[in-house]
């Protein structure tokens, strides 16, 4: 038997070196603990990285790390694809409706200024086509962050010294980075320590991750199991049970959470967060967005000067997405709707009088969630599942095929 293991083991390993679709699959679908996703890095606070099971030698969520690329996306979780299969995130599901080669540079946590700092990497790809997927959910918090916190790109800032007053004061009485992750973390502290828990075997755990992240069989078994529970997952008991549990979850945080049904769509809402990244009100979240906009309008301008096409692909949040269809709104999503519509107000006549191109994503999201299965899960993640992936993928393949290829 050990024999037998072994010569699975060489065989899979020998497999997974030529394939890089044999490699992705027997990579972990949701990740292992005995690799870090992530590194520090001095200028962009992390990259991903290229250790990391389904990421290429430059760290990004592709097969390979190509040479060359018709399209580069970049853009944040949204467009990594958190919570999907790699093939399921918008820029893989692009290359197949389009038949051209994408590169994801996704990478959750970034925003329109990390782009612009990946500009000269993303140039190396020689691409026809520039992708910079703007998400309104945390975009402009993340722009903030990186200028004002980070000291990157710190000429984008303001020069309203009145601004600049007013963000010095926001942020001594309560820096924003601590009042979004208290609102993302349900008002426990970022980074606290999770509750010690008694593993059984004692050091089985860690040799479980040590097989994780380095045996082939093990990968191969994980997958089987994997797609096991993603069938049973599509049974109207499984998805009884994930809303079961998404209403019970939503019952423990009612400041925070808010349950949505409508017709077959359900999911639950955190309004309260996403308004705290979205306060135009808050003279932080303002000039996040105008720092956001400058970078775009710098990439934009570096696209014209090195002959590439550059596009802008708006995507919303999920209560945004459903927001016609709530009838009885909390106050807090009453206004987090307002304030999203007023930032991609502003965001649409920048990009006009600046002649960027742009597409919404808005109305294909909102007609997956009415006419198809939902675009998002159940509980309360924000990220698109594969049906919402899909959405924005054709969103952009019509865009691009209709508006000059």
């Amino acid at each position: 038997m050990a024999v037998g293991l072994a010569i699975v083991e060489i065989g899979l390993g020998v497999a997974a070196a030529c394939s890089p679709r044999v490699k992705d699959l027997l990579a972990s679908p949701r990740g292992t603990g005995a690799i870090p996703m992530t590194l520090p890095d001095e200028h962009l606070e992390q990259r991903l990285n290229p250790a990391f099971p389904g990421h290429d030698r430059r760290g990004y969520r592709n097969p390979v790390a190509l040479e060359h690329a018709q399209i580069v996306a970049l853009g944040d979780s949204q467009t990594y694809g958190v919570h999907v299969e790699a093939g399921d995130a918008w820029p893989s599901q692009l290359a197949s409706l389009t038949g051209r080669t994408v590169y994801n540079m996704g990478v959750s946590g970034y925003g329109p200024v990390h782009s612009l700092m990946l500009w000269r990497e993303a140039m190396q790809l020689q691409p026809k086509v520039v992708i910079e997927a703007f998400y309104a959910g945390n975009d402009l918090f993340d722009s903030f962050n990186l200028v004002y916190n980070n000291h990157q790109h710190e000429e984008l800032k303001s020069p309203d010294l009145q601004l600049q007053s007013d963000v010095r004061a926001a942020e001594k009485n309560q820096p924003i980075k601590d009042h979004v992750a208290r609102l993302l973390h349900m008002g426990k502290a970022e980074g606290a320590a999770p509750r010690a828990r008694p593993v059984p075997g004692g050091d089985s755990a860690s040799l479980r991750e040590w097989f994780a992240a380095r045996s082939h069989v093990y990968g191969l078994l994980r997958r089987v199991a994997f797609e096991v529970s993603s069938w049973r997952s599509t049974s109207g008991q499984s998805a009884a049970a994930d809303w079961q549990d998404a209403r019970a979850f939503a019952a423990a945080h009612p400041e925070y959470c808010q349950v949505f049904e409508h017709g077959k769509g359900r999911t639950v809402l955190t309004s309260e967060y996403r308004l705290a990244a979205l306060d135009q009100g808050d003279p932080r979240i303002s000039e996040g967005l105008s720092i956001s906009l400058q970078a775009i309008n710098r990439m934009s301008q570096a696209a014209r000067t090195d002959g590439v096409r550059f596009v802008v692909l708006m995507l919303p949040t999920k209560e945004r997405v459903v927001g016609d269809l709530w009838t009885s709104p909390t106050p807090s999503f009453r206004s987090l709707m307002l304030n999203e519509t007023q930032a991609w107000d502003r965001a649409e006549r920048y990009f006009a009088e600046n002649d960027i191109e742009y597409i919404d994503a808005l109305p294909a999201l909102q007609g997956q969630w009415t006419t198809a299965g939902q675009p998002y899960p159940v509980s309360k993640d924000g990220h698109p599942n594969r049906e919402g992936h899909a959405a924005i993928a054709r969103a952009v393949s019509d865009y691009l095929g209709s508006h000059g290829g």
